[in-house]
């Protein structure tokens, strides 16, 4: 007897020719339309419609697995993940090659908090997954489950898989937050509960106790680091940081530049306290110092781009324009979206008579700005909503 093939999801529905029993004929037409029916719905993608009929198939053909595969798809489409993982399983006993049920079956899991279970076949399926949008769910998925387990090496392998692929992903930034911060309370809990004396606990303490804002409490807590680990490098720097914080005065200015030039003794090529020490002179007009710790913070740190404007803006203000020049055209390379990199290269220019140069700094430093200050909006935008307009930035100094 000649056979007719109706293709549905790699399913091969036979339909008997003419010539065949009546009641067969039949049976096997409304199978195709059914089949029909369910392949135009995840056309479609209305899966809610197609589920009647590929259960109605299954019941037709229980021992396809394409049928099973595809229902699967369609329950898990519309979050019913439980009946996914059956139909997912079942179709893999009939027809283990099945990959699309392999792919279901572990996202089915997962989304079904059955994490355990779901993890040797999301860790198979992510290589081989055929497109990126699978892969990505994939991953997700299994990032998902390995936090949900506690499984800490796990989920730093995930985080680096999918950063190769998905580095600016929502759901990977958020979830890699998550996890970190997680993981820092985590540290930090067991290293006050551990040791609760020393030096380590009384930094730590520091630290949440400057992010609170609670500076003279944080600075106490410096102090104890210091007296359990006198040598111990940036803890000089930190109390500076906080000294200039607190209330203006010369006092404070006068006991900040202590610290840093105490953190200089310990580690006499931190650039960040030279960048200090270079900052507190250039504010009190003491242009030789500040060029002196403005090149070493430079020297130190070739990267640092506010130790090269510094040294700019100061060396023009000790008169030596020609000089600053070069540190200034050295930042706006670096750092070609710094405004204040453009607009204090264009001032040096200008002041040497370089107009043509300085107009082209200008337009760059007004581009760079113009971008900055849309990016400020759009976040403010995110986080506030678009209440009212934000003030104009000003030029820098």
């Amino acid at each position: 007897m000649a056979i007719a093939a109706v293709s549905f999801h790699g399913l091969t529905l036979a339909r008997p020719s003419a010539g065949g029993q009546q009641s067969s004929e039949d049976a096997e037409a409304d199978k195709a339309r059914i089949a029909a029916q369910a392949q135009e719905a995840l056309r479609r993608g209305d899966y809610s419609a197609a589920i009647p009929d590929l259960e109605k198939l299954a019941k037709l053909a229980p021992d396809v697995g394409e049928i099973r595969a595809n229902l699967a798809t369609a329950y898990y489409s519309v979050g019913r993940f439980d009946d996914a993982a059956k139909q997912a399983a079942q179709a893999l006993k009939l027809k283990p090659t099945l990959t699309n049920a392999h792919f279901f079956l572990g996202l089915s899991l997962a989304e079904g908090d059955r994490c355990k279970e779901a993890l040797p076949y999301l860790d198979k399926d992510y290589s081989r997954a055929p497109e990126p949008q699978m892969k990505r769910t994939i991953g997700i998925d299994a990032l998902r489950c390995a936090m949900n387990l506690n499984q800490a090496d796990k989920t730093l392998d995930w985080i680096r898989v999918l950063g190769r692929s998905f580095p600016d992903d929502p759901d990977l930034l958020y979830l890699s937050s998550h996890f970190f911060s997680d993981l820092s309370t985590q540290t930090s809990e067991r290293l006050l509960v551990t040791a609760p004396g020393s030096y380590q606990a009384h930094q730590f303490n520091a630290e949440v106790l400057e992010l609170q804002g609670k500076t003279g409490e944080a600075a106490e807590e410096y102090r104890q680091v210091l007296s359990l680990r006198p040598t111990l490098p940036g803890i000089h720097y930190r109390l500076g940081g906080l000294l200039l914080a607190g209330e203006p005065g010369a006092q404070a200015l006068g006991s900040a530049r202590h610290e840093f030039e105490e953190e200089l003794k310990i580690d006499p090529r931190n650039a960040a306290a030279e960048y200090q020490l270079a900052e507190m002179a250039r504010q009190a007009r003491q242009w030789n110092d500040a060029i002196e710790h403005f090149q070493r913070a430079a020297t130190f740190a070739p990267q640092f781009g506010e130790a090269l404007i510094g040294l700019g803006k100061s060396l023009v203000s000790a008169g030596r324009v020609q000089e600053a020049v070069r540190p200034l055209e050295r930042v706006a390379a670096l750092e070609p979206d710094n405004p204040n990199a453009h607009y204090q290269l264009a001032f040096a220019y200008r002041r040497l008579g370089r107009e043509q140069d300085a107009a082209k700094e200008l337009a760059a430093y007004e581009q760079t700005q113009a971008k900055v200050k849309s990016g400020m909006m759009r976040i403010r935008t995110g986080i506030l909503g678009n209440l009212t307009q934000p003030q104009t930035l000003s030029p820098p100094e």
